[in-house]
Formats: C-alpha cells, structure tokens, sequence
C-alpha cells in the first residue's frame, strides 16, 4: 500500500481532499492531508512573514515528524510549487510526485510568474485595499462564488467551498517568492502531471504550454481526467482513480516510514 501526502492550493487547507482521501483510504492506503501555515484552520498563524519557503518547510516538517519515506506527494494548483520545494529538499523520501493542474515552476520563477501579469497586479491591488497589505485573495465569499461558479455547478457545494476559501488571505510572499532548485537528485524521482481541462480556459493560457513542455520530458507522464480546475471537490472519484493509478505504478515493496 503507498502513502498518500496531498497539498492543497491556495486559499485552501487539508479540507479541499475531504472526498478524495475516504476512497483512497477505503483501498487501503495511508493518506495525509496537511494545511499550509496561515490557511484553512491554521489561518491563525498567518503573519507578513508567511512565503513559499514556509509552506515548503511545512511539508518537509511533517514528512522528518511522521518518519514518511517513499511516499506519492501529491501538489494541486499553487501547490505544485509546494511540492517542487520539497523534492528539491529531500527527494529521498519520495517514490513519486504528482501535480493536479498545479504550476510546475522552473528555478526562479514564482507564482506571480507562472500566473502573469494580470493576475499578479489583482492580488496585490486586492492586498492593498482589503488584505492589510499583505493578505491576497479575490475578495469576499460572493466573489468566489462567482468565481468559481463555472466548476461547481451545484450551489450548496458551491457556497461551501467559497466560505471557505474567502476565509482567509493568501499571504501574498508565498505569491512573490522565487523557488531555488538547486538539488540534482530530484531529477530521478518520477512524476505525472493529470490535467483537468473541462471548462479550463480560465487557465489555458498557464497550463497549456506547460504541459506541452512536460511532453518533451523523460521524467513526467501526463494524463487527462474529465473535470475542472476544482477536480478534487468536483469529481473526488476520478481524481482519487487517477491518484490510485499513479501508485500501482510503485516499484513493489517501496518502504512508508523510516521508523
């Protein structure tokens, strides 16, 4: 059986794999589902200070605390940045890396420049006028209701994936900071990019081309599932089927705790 370490994105927390990891833990699987310092229920934690490095470090944190070795991380959205700060860390406790429609950024590049300039110049205008400066995100909860109407066509789940996102501010230097990969072991460690393209023009622009970049590299197999950017609250089952397919793939007997 694999162990399953699952990294949301932003505005989220460990809350957005609520569905997906019951059917992963139902086939036997050990999952974890972490919240990023300053999100979700660890939104009390938030400060300024909060930047990529400290979600990379909260991740590496729990993998040396939890004795996990040989595990599938899995980064979705913003936390493929995440998760490449991790496998530049400490890729010898890794057997695979999955990114779900996450940014896979190349060293030196942040979110900011992955996202562009449009997106950059909303989150620090929104920061400015209602985040005390530092605190980026799309507004109140109607926004991201709005906003995320297009992937959720169901209102009660709609209204309550929004409350939850609007319930705290990205800490906007985990959007400014640059990743530095610096570490050439990461480059054995294998990895599958799944793309949700359905109603994804919204992120075509972002994905697309990396994807077409991914193709041309040895270390990545990319595969499609048939849902949206918000793939783990809309279609919890493909994406745990997908997740399940990545770890039957596992050399066989790969270890999932040092101790």
């Amino acid at each position: 059986m694999a162990t399953f370490v699952l990294v949301h994105g932003a505005w989220g927390g460990g809350w957005v794999w609520k569905r997906v990891a019951p059917l992963l833990r139902a086939q036997g699987h050990e999952v974890f589902t972490p919240t990023l310092t300053g999100l979700g229920e660890r939104v009390h934690l938030a400060r300024p200070e909060v930047n990529l490095d400290t979600h990379i470090q909260d991740i590496v944190n729990l993998l040396q605390y939890e004795d996990l070795e040989g595990i599938v991380l899995v980064g979705w959205s913003y936390g493929g940045l995440v998760v490449t700060g991790v496998l530049d860390a400490v890729p010898e406790r890794l057997a695979h890396v999955v990114h779900l429609d996450a940014e896979v950024p190349r060293d030196g590049e942040s979110e900011f420049d992955i996202s562009g300039a449009e997106f950059r110049d909303e989150m620090e205008r929104n920061a400015k006028a209602f985040g005390d400066g530092w605190k980026a995100s799309l507004g109140n909860e109607d926004t991201y209701e709005a906003f995320i109407s297009q992937w959720l066509p169901d209102e009660r789940t709609r209204r309550w994936c929004a409350a939850k996102f609007a319930s705290n501010g990205q800490p906007i230097e985990t959007f400014r900071q640059p990743i530095r990969l610096t570490n050439p072991a990461a480059a054995r460690i294998p990895r599958t990019f799944i793309r949700c393209p359905v109603n994804g023009e919204v992120w075509a622009d972002i994905y697309d081309p990396m994807v077409e970049r991914l193709r041309k590299d040895s270390r990545w197999q990319v595969v499609e599932i048939a849902s949206n950017h918000l793939a783990p609250v809309a279609a919890p089952d493909l994406v745990a089927h997908a997740f399940l397919a990545v770890s039957n793939r596992l050399p066989s007997g790969s270890p999932r705790r040092v101790a």
